[in-house]
C-alpha cells in the first residue's frame, strides 16, 4: 500500500531530521542500519538510537552492528523496532529475554480535517521567527515530561533555532492573553507529511486544544502537496488521534540499552 510506503519515509527521514538539530551529532548509515549518536549520552528516541532501514539485513548482523556502534562510543541506546518489518529482531531479543521498555502505534490519514473552534479568548499563530518557536519549545518542555522526556532534553533538539527554521518545518502556537499553551509541528517530505512535537501545558489540558492544533498541523501538510499524514502517538494523544480519524498501519518497540550492556 502506498500510504503505509509514504508515511515510513516521513518517519525515517524525521530520525535525520532531528540529528540535523542536534550538536553535536553523529549520523551514520551503513549496512542497512541507521544510528544516531547525539549530543549527551542518555538514550533516546532520536538521540543514541538505532533502527534498521533494509529489513533484508540478518536481525543478528543488524543488532551486532548497533552494538559495536554505541559500543566504541562507551554509550547506551535504543533500538527502535517496526512491527512490519522487524518480526525476525523481536523474536531475537525475546529469546535473549530482552523486552520493549514502550512502544507507540504508527498512524495515518490522508484527508484534510475541519478546523476546530477553540475556546474563548485561545487563538494560533504559525511560527515564523525564532521566539514563536522558543513558545512552542516551552509548552514542550513542560509537556514531554510527562511522557517521561525531561525538560532539558526536549530543548537540546532545538539549541539551534536556524537549523529548525531551515528544515522543511511549519508549526503552529496556541495562545491566550499572549501565554503559549499548546503546540503541533509538521514536517513535510515530499508527498508525505508527519506531525511531530504535539504537546499542551498542564494548565490548558481538557480544552481540546491538542486536537485542534493537531487538525491546523494536518492541514499544513496536505497545503503544502503532501498525499498523505502520518504520526506516532503516546498514551496521552492516542484518543485524540483516533477520534480526529487517523488509522494504524504499524507501530513502533522501543528496546533501551545502558552503557554497561554495550561495552
Amino acid at each position: 500500500m502506498i500510504g503505509p510506503q509514504l508515511a515510513d519515509e516521513n518517519l525515517i527521514e524525521s530520525f535525520r531530521m532531528h540529528a540535523r538539530w542536534q550538536e553535536p551529532a553523529e549520523l551514520h548509515e551503513r549496512d542497512g542500519m541507521l544510528m544516531i549518536a547525539g549530543c549527551n549520552s542518555r538514550p533516546g528516541l532520536y538521540r543514541n538510537c538505532a533502527l534498521r532501514l533494509d529489513p533484508s539485513v540478518p536481525a543478528g548482523k543488524a543488532f551486532e552492528q548497533a552494538m559495536r556502534f554505541f559500543g566504541s562510543r562507551e554509550r547506551g541506546f535504543t533500538l527502535v523496532t517496526r512491527k512490519r518489518f522487524d518480526e525476525d529482531m523481536e523474536k531475537l531479543l525475546a529469546d535473549a529475554s530482552i523486552f520493549p521498555r514502550g512502544s507507540a502505534p504508527c498512524m495515518i490519514i490522508n484527508r484534510e480535517l475541519e478546523p476546530a473552534p477553540l475556546p474563548e479568548g485561545v487563538y494560533t499563530v504559525a511560527i515564523t521567527d525564532q521566539e514563536q518557536l522558543r513558545d512552542s519549545v516551552q509548552v514542550n518542555m513542560e509537556a514531554y515530561p510527562r511522557l517521561g522526556m525531561a525538560a532539558e532534553e526536549v530543548a537540546a533538539f532545538f539549541q539551534h533555532g536556524d537549523r529548525v527554521m531551515g528544515d522543511s518545518v511549519s508549526g503552529l502556537v496556541a495562545y491566550k492573553d499572549g501565554v503559549p499553551l499548546a503546540t503541533a509541528m509538521t514536517y513535510v517530505t515530499g508527498p508525505s507529511a508527519g506531525i511531530y512535537w504535539v504537546g499542551t501545558v498542564a494548565a490548558a489540558e481538557r480544552q481540546g486544544l491538542a486536537g485542534a492544533c493537531t487538525r491546523l498541523a494536518v492541514n499544513a501538510g496536505f497545503e503544502r502537496g503532501a498525499r498523505v499524514v502520518t504520526l506516532q502517538a503516546s498514551p496521552f494523544g492516542l484518543p485524540v488521534y483516533q477520534r480526529l480519524g487517523f488509522q494504524n498501519y504499524d507501530g513502533l518497540s522501543f528496546y533501551f540499552f545502558g552503557r554497561s550492556q554495550v561495552s
